[in-house]
């Protein structure tokens, strides 16, 4: 699971993962840079294993949302 959450985050452009990070620092009562440092960057990235499930939801969402918006 944390491969795919890796790879789906990686497909969003830098403007769509500060959205997805605020989101999730929000919800998960963290600051944006340490949910961004901990769980997205670096060489062993790791979301915990309580919000895998709800990163990988979201995740999904956004994209499809993204995907189905008109592009300029």
């Amino acid at each position: 699971m944390q491969q795919n959450i890796q790879q789906l985050f990686n497909l969003l452009n830098s403007d769509q993962q500060k959205q997805l990070i605020e989101l999730l620092a929000e919800q998960s009562k963290n600051k944006p840079k340490s949910i961004y440092n901990n769980w997205f960057s670096g060489k062993f990235p790791y979301v915990p294993e309580e919000y895998q499930s709800e990163v990988l939801i979201i995740l999904q969402r956004k994209i499809e949302l993204f995907n189905l918006t008109p592009q300029s």
